[in-house]
């Protein structure tokens, strides 16, 4: 096989100049074919409302000699002080940073999955009561729907060093997506050679659909932190031993506490096990009980703990969940590896399934296995559920690229997908998720941040026809506010709506409020907060009674225009009050 596949690519302008028109014409065509993308958040038939194209367009155009100097500039520089020209691709301990800061761009972003609100309810449980109460009420007292504890309990431990702050949450995870990095960057440097790992660590900058996810009090960075940390760890395990053994174990007991859907990815141990078994076969599988063991045992421990609540679970997921992803919810592979992810990794992933199998390189599976368990075995079609694996596809696309021999058309192809991505994203995602509905919840809690410490009554009113409970909105309001605030529940609360059983939102009618949303029948509030699922919510007798005595404050409104359910928060103080 020639070592430079790309023929055009040996006269290095030409190659240069075909990456940068590539870079330029991609988002040409995929704007006027963004029909086809059927993301269900930030789809581009959607996002370009709140952003203009053609100045996103232009400044590709501004940054795209930039690019190329960038791509240039290590071979200058080792040229002018005589050295080998090299691979010259960024080092892990600089994508990292580039990784966190990037992330902290998207921090102001409104909380846009409801699913949100039961993670900071069992947060918040955990921070309230401890961990003792947390593990005996899980599943009981603290709705946990089809959850696992993990990430709640990182979140609660959050909680209780720097109190309720979103922001740290968001610097957990913000660090989570940094480490995936190095961990991307090891296991390409393990299995074949560092400019693989560094190459995989930069096209993971390449999915513009993950800095919507980065800002989000949920659990799917997590799963994706520790799955990987899972697969490079064991291999180290396996081939060098050392502390490497415990950290398996920690990553191990990780996955099985942060997702049920992440215990069918731990199935990847296997072919990283084969792998890693030369030179010495014996030592490795020893290594490999001693790292794998003790993880299952704790988790062990724990399911048996709450057996009869993982019991409850594992059925409403066979039951409701897992038929749910056959059918209804679904996005194209269309619209999750062309749109929301960069069409040039996309075409690098591609191409290493010709690679790995022109050269029979069976280490290929120990990254692909899981791609094709998800995509090929089980047909999976739902990019969120879809998020622990985006790691793996970047090694692959990273593998892809070792058959382009010049660094310089190399580093200006990477530096292309992780600047255009992050463009994509600060540019068009980030403003259209700010024009929802979901920023009015965040905007209402600043607000009510910003007023003397005081208990806040919270009514909240369905539409007719409501797609959710709205009592779910509390926990998304008290998670950006600090006041204490108390559920006012209504008289005779609305009866569910027929097909409820068969909603994604199912768990927002099943979802308990716990007790600190609870005050005393004679509970006066100095402050009310009206949330509406839509304007054709309808103000009940009861409540416009209770507004008699105050006066309004604060409206906002804001709406996309897009989703069905948008949140509509009034806030009234008492007459007398003093702000």
């Amino acid at each position: 096989m020639p070592k430079d596949i790309f023929p055009i690519c040996r006269r290095r302008h030409q190659g240069h100049l075909l990456i940068a028109g590539l870079s330029l014409l991609f988002p040409v065509l995929l704007y006027r074919a963004r029909h086809l993308d059927d993301n269900a958040l930030t789809s581009w038939q959607w996002v370009f409302a709140a952003a203009d194209p053609l100045h996103l367009w232009l400044l590709l155009l501004l940054l795209t000699p930039l690019f190329w100097l960038l791509a240039l500039a290590p071979q200058w520089w080792r040229a002018r002080r005589g050295r080998e020209t090299g691979g010259g691709l960024p080092a892990p301990a600089l994508i990292a940073p580039v990784a966190f800061l990037a992330c902290l761009l998207f921090m102001d972003s409104p909380e846009m999955i409801v699913d949100a609100g039961r993670y900071f309810i069992q947060a918040k449980s955990f921070s309230e009561h401890g961990p003792l109460y947390f593990y005996r009420e899980w599943g009981r007292e603290i709705f946990a729907w089809t959850d696992l504890p993990l990430m709640s309990m990182l979140y609660g431990l959050l909680f209780t060093i720097f109190g309720e702050s979103r922001l740290a949450a968001q610097l957990l995870n913000a660090l989570l997506f940094a480490l995936t990095t190095l961990l991307i960057a090891q296991l390409g440097r393990d299995l074949w050679d560092e400019d693989t790992g560094r190459a995989g660590a930069l096209l993971f900058l390449g999915f513009p659909y993950l800095y919507s996810q980065t800002p989000l009090l949920l659990v799917d960075i997590g799963t994706m932190f520790f799955l990987l940390l899972a697969l490079a760890s064991l291999h180290r395990a396996m081939t060098r031993g050392g502390w490497y053994i415990p950290l398996t174990a920690l990553a191990v007991l990780g996955v099985l506490l942060v997702k049920y859907s992440a215990w069918l990815l731990l199935s990847g141990l296997v072919p990283i096990f084969f792998c890693s078994l030369a030179p010495q076969p014996r030592r490795a599988v020893i290594r490999a009980v001693l790292a794998l063991l003790p993880g299952l045992l704790a988790a062990a421990a724990f399911f048996w703990g709450q057996r009869e609540i993982m019991a409850e679970q594992i059925a409403l997921l066979l039951e409701f969940q897992r038929p749910a992803l056959k059918g209804g919810w679904s996005e194209g592979l269309i619209s999750t590896f062309f749109f929301q992810t960069h069409p040039l990794l996309t075409a690098a992933l591609l191409y290493s399934f010709f690679r790995a199998g022109y050269r029979r390189d069976l280490r290929y599976l120990a990254v692909a296995w899981l791609v094709i368990l998800l995509l090929v075995v089980l047909e999976l079609r739902r990019i969120r559920y879809s998020l622990p694996i985006f790691p793996l596809l970047a090694l692959m696309a990273g593998y892809g690229l070792r058959d382009l021999a010049d660094p310089a058309l190399r580093r200006h192809l990477l530096l292309v997908v992780a600047g255009s991505s992050l463009l994509l994203a600060w540019g068009a995602f980030k403003p259209f998720l700010n024009s929802t509905g979901d920023r009015n919840l965040m905007e209402a809690g600043h607000f009510l941040s910003a007023l003397p410490p005081h208990r806040v009554g919270v009514v909240v009113l369905a539409e007719p026809e409501p797609v959710l409970d709205p009592r779910v909105t509390l926990p998304l309001l008290d998670l950006f506010s600090t006041q204490k605030l108390i559920y006012l529940p209504p008289a005779s609360p609305p009866p569910p709506p027929d097909g409820v059983s068969e909603s994604p939102l199912r768990f927002s009618w099943e979802m308990n409020l716990p007790e600190f949303y609870t005050a005393a029948p004679a509970f006066r509030p100095e402050t009310v907060v009206v949330i509406k699922g839509s304007p054709a919510a309808r103000t009940p007798p009861e409540v416009i009674m209770l507004l008699d005595n105050y006066r309004h404050a604060a409206q906002f409104s804001a709406h996309s225009g897009v989703f069905q359910y948008r949140p509509l928060v009034t806030i009234y103080h008492l007459a007398d009050a003093g702000w």
